[in-house]
């Protein structure tokens, strides 16, 4: 290890060493308005190469007038500055190789004769427009209520989602993290944004795929990329402070509380968030959890209390960007949980009820910084360490009943649990990028490491009756875990321009993992799990400890074609895989396990054509191994329900999972129409699933980790947005339809005798939403209308099959009127069917608020709420796995009502923001499209 280290050590100052090449020089300065003296922000800067006047390079000026332009070669320029309103300016420039950075110092613009005084005209905002792979939302063309955050705004963009548990996509592809003007902003956890972020202060969502580190840097796509959210801030509002302030109370014992300051300059921005809630908001919000319109709460498990304290930075100058972010929460949650199940048994079923009370006190400490350093233009280096600290205490109480395929009672069981535990990691990255020419010619190097150790205490205790047995079973546990996982990885590629328009890529990557996963179970006669027992030792039978040890060779060669219209990259790789497996505990410790050598090799293809920059069809190809997980390698998993008994396998071998994606988008700019196509299929070869025994006497069932081919899933979405004549009206149109297959192994009776059965679920997903919306200056509606349809098929169980529909009908509006006031509703009803249990109870949720404003630039706000108007709210999902199906429901908020004071205090923009902002301007309030004006924008002439 020590010879890696020092040997990654030599390469990396190696590299950073290389002599530079090429020089390039920057350009730099800052823009003034004559008249007033004062900085001219966001005018446009361009570098005009002599003597044909070619484009080279260009930029728009910061808020206060600062611009640098990218890095050119030395000769003759032509330097364009141009605002409106004012001259446009033009100065020839010398550059040479002695001087890196010229600078102009300040550049007086003269106004223009034409205009002798300002004027305000309002025009329609388009709301959507596609910059190649970037497509761009307007946030002023999306209303949302007074006050509101991210998330309402991001509910309201075409093709956009919001799931109960805060899962964001957008156009099928799920968010992974939300910046705000290209800077990481709590960089893994999108809900805090989106519950954090006021939407008044947003200019433009943009809605991109973020390459990585390597191939943002090389330009060679690697294609590891993540769907991101930026958003824009508004022009002249990224200089001074913003602080949102709420306090709710309510009926019920109901509460909000929390605020956010934030703090924007030009290159730099910090943040401070604190809330404190019993309306399982996940964040400081006020408008409550996902997918409740206005009302508080997510309809997901149970009721949660929480507290949430973060702060977050970001500063970049000219050779270095840093950041991080340090977040602390704390929630108690309390769940009642009601389900019926169906489990396939080859040809028979059996079927399944419980109820479970639970409660889970948790504590969250985690700790990000990234640091991107570039020491010459043609060096980069990228470190990205975090750490994370988390302690968990549960305790649960259940039900449970078990019936045969006659609906004969089968078995009955009651149980309490308790466990608490921790969990703490530390993870890094290390990476050095050189340009060796401008050609494309590159080398990069890159060190992961990580490190995490868990341990959990918990005591089960159940009582179960056995009714074809007339016996009982009364078992007491007390089982002590713990875990830990050390890796470290090196990674080297090249690359060289081969041939016209086309690079060669060769990469090398050696990843080492060593995990440990321990069980120790005691069993307890007296019910007490200290200190008796604990004396007499652990159950050996029981009990588990592995140690897996995992040595991956990673060896690639790519091309890559870049035309003006089309690019492609067509690879191949080979991945040679060694793993060993060792138990020290355990009934079959004492059996050698054999080394096991897989190779697998992997080919990727990428294709792209770009009939225009808002025409593009894109075809993707990947292959990607792994391994299995560490707990999956125990002889035993977990045994403390003695209904359902868990065992690993440590000869499970690694999985190789197949990807295909084809993707096609279409923006008409002069009808503002979209259109997007996305076709996924994804296959695994030994994938590990469950062989499942099912002992019919007494219900109890027992699985064993074991690898499985045949397991699939294929979607389709597509997504079709389009304005009506008059722009107000616009119609969005959201088609879905997925296919599955889960396999798994099944068996009735005695493990030993009965044969295992190969059965297949098949699952048939089909969606289709239709949403209307109508925006004017007074007021904007939303109507929407959907249908799931899921049909459930299992190859042993053909008189089994189940189908459910779900009907969802809504509606919400925003409504201002005169003297500050604002009315905001909505209407979400559901009708279901073919759900077991009897949870086919259809449901309406209407919530309403009414708001004041008032104060100097109505930066105070009084509001009442109202939630679950007609007191139906419920929270019913239905899952399924390869050997199950089941409809689960929760206990839910309920209906409340809560009366919130607001308080809003900014100095963004300045005089800016202040004498030019249109109609309302920025005001702490409304602005951009919020409240009259509502998708209008003032433009300046």
């Amino acid at each position: 290890m020590k010879k890696v280290s020092a040997f990654m050590v030599l390469m990396l100052l190696c590299t950073i060493s290389i002599f530079a090449q090429n020089k390039l020089i920057s350009v730099s300065g800052r823009v003034m308005e004559s008249d007033s003296e004062e900085p001219a922000a966001q005018a446009t800067v361009q570098l005009l190469s002599l003597p044909d006047s070619t484009y080279a390079a260009g930029v728009a000026s910061s808020d206060k007038g600062w611009f640098t332009l990218p890095k050119v070669k030395a000769g003759k320029y032509l330097l364009k500055v141009s605002f409106i309103g004012f001259r446009t300016k033009f100065l020839p420039i010398q550059l040479t190789d002695n001087v890196s950075d010229k600078q102009v110092g300040n550049i007086s613009l003269e106004p223009d004769a034409v205009m002798l005084k300002e004027a305000v005209v309002t025009a329609e905002v388009p709301p959507v427009i596609v910059k190649g792979d970037t497509t761009e939302y307007s946030a002023a063309a999306y209303p949302v209520p007074e006050g509101a955050m991210l998330e309402e705004l991001v509910k309201k963009i075409p093709g956009a989602e919001v799931s109960d548990d805060g899962k964001i996509t957008i156009n099928g592809k799920e968010i992974k993290k939300i910046m705000v003007d290209g800077k990481e902003f709590f960089s893994d956890d999108p809900k805090v944004s989106m519950k954090n972020l006021p939407a008044n202060i947003v200019d433009k969502v943009k809605s991109y795929d973020k390459k990585s580190d390597m191939a943002r840097i090389t330009g060679i796509d690697d294609g590891n990329e993540e769907s991101v959210l930026d958003l824009t801030v508004k022009k002249g509002m990224k200089n001074g402070i913003i602080s949102n302030l709420i306090a709710g109370y309510g009926n019920k014992d109901r509460y909000e509380g929390g605020g956010m300051v934030s703090r924007f300059k030009d290159d730099s921005n910090i943040s401070v968030i604190a809330s404190a809630n019993n309306t399982n908001n996940q964040g400081f919000s006020e408008f409550g959890d996902a997918g409740q319109g206005l009302g508080g709460g997510n309809a997901g498990s149970g009721i949660t209390t929480s507290q949430l304290l973060g702060v977050t930075y970001a500063k970049e100058t000219t050779k270095m960007q840093v950041g991080g972010n340090v977040q602390y929460g704390h929630s108690n949650n309390d769940a009642r949980r009601t389900s019926s199940s169906e489990t396939f048994l080859g040809e028979a079923s059996s079927f399944g009820q419980s109820k479970n009370l639970s409660n889970r006190d948790r504590h969250d400490l985690r700790i990000d910084f990234r640091m991107e350093w570039r020491p010459d233009t043609l060096t980069t280096i990228i470190f990205r360490p975090n750490g994370s600290y988390s302690q968990t205490e549960t305790s649960s109480s259940s039900w449970s009943r078990t019936d045969n395929n006659s609906h004969n009672p089968v078995n009955e069981r009651e149980s309490t649990s308790s466990s608490d535990g921790y969990n703490w990691s530390f993870n890094g990255s290390l990476m050095a990028f050189r340009r060796l020419n401008n050609k494309g010619r590159n080398l990069s190097l890159g060190a992961r490491f990580g490190y995490s150790d868990s341990e959990s205490d918990g005591y089960s205790d159940s009582q179960t009756q056995f009714f074809e047995l007339d016996s009982i079973s009364d078992i007491a546990r007390y089982t002590d875990r713990n875990s830990d996982s050390r890796n470290w990885s090196v990674s080297a590629s090249y690359t060289e321009p081969v041939f016209k328009n086309h690079f060669l890529q060769l990469r090398y990557e050696f990843a080492h993992r060593k995990q440990l996963s321990q069980s120790l179970v005691y069993d307890s006669i007296n019910k007490y799990p200290y200190p008796e027992y604990l004396e007499r030792g652990y159950d050996n039978d029981l009990s588990t400890r592995v140690e897996n040890f995992y040595d991956t060779h990673t060896a690639s060669l790519s091309i890559r074609g870049v035309y003006a219209k089309m690019f492609y990259d067509v690879g191949v790789g080979l991945t040679p895989q060694s793993s060993l497996s060792k138990t020290t505990i355990g009934p079959n410790y004492k059996k050698n396990l054999p080394e096991q050598n897989v190779l697998n090799w992997s080919p990727s293809m990428m294709f792209r054509y770009m009939f225009t920059k808002q025409h593009v069809l894109m075809f993707r190809y990947n292959g990607r191994s792994s391994t299995p997980n560490i707990e999956d390698l125990q002889d035993v998993i977990d045994i403390t329900d003695p209904m359902n008994l868990r065992y690993g396998n440590p000869n499970l071998k690694p999985s190789f999972n197949s990807n295909f994606n084809l993707n096609y988008r279409r923006f008409i700019p002069e009808a503002m129409r979209s259109y997007t196509l996305d076709v996924s299929y994804s296959n695994t070869l030994n994938s590990v699933a469950n062989k499942m025994t099912y002992d019919p006497q007494t219900g109890a069932r027992i699985y064993k980790k074991e690898n499985v081919n045949g397991n699939w899933r294929t979607q389709g979405f597509f997504n079709f947005n389009t304005p009506l004549k008059n722009q107000k009206f616009t119609i969005l149109s959201t088609s879905v339809v997925g296919y599955s297959d889960a396999v798994s192994y099944t068996s009735v009776g005695d493990v030993k005798k009965s044969e295992q059965e190969l059965s297949t679920t098949h699952s048939l997903d089909l969606r289709e939403r239709l949403v209307g919306r109508y925006r004017s200056e007074m007021f904007d509606v939303s109507l929407n209308g959907s249908v799931n349809y899921n049909l459930v098929r299992n190859s042993k169980q053909e008189n089994s099959n189940r189908e459910t529909f779900d009907y969802y009908v809504g509606g919400s509006t925003n409504v201002n009127l005169p003297w500050q006031v604002a009315i905001s509703t909505d209407v979400n009803c559901r009708f279901k069917n073919g759900y077991t249990g009897g949870l086919n109870n259809n449901e309406v949720m209407w919530n309403a608020q009414i708001s004041k404003s008032f104060l100097k630039n109505n930066a105070a706000t009084l509001r009442f709420k109202i939630y679950d108007i007609l007191k139906q709210q419920s929270s019913l999902t239905r899952s399924i796995s390869e050997t199950m199906m089941s409809d689960t429901e929760y206990n839910t908020l309920g209906s409340y009502f809560m009366v919130h004071f607001v308080y809003r205090f900014n100095t963004l923009g300045g005089k800016m923001a202040n004498n030019r902002g249109g109609k309302r301007g920025y005001d702490g309030n409304r602005g951009g499209g919020h409240g009259f004006g509502g998708g209008m924008r003032p433009m300046r002439y």
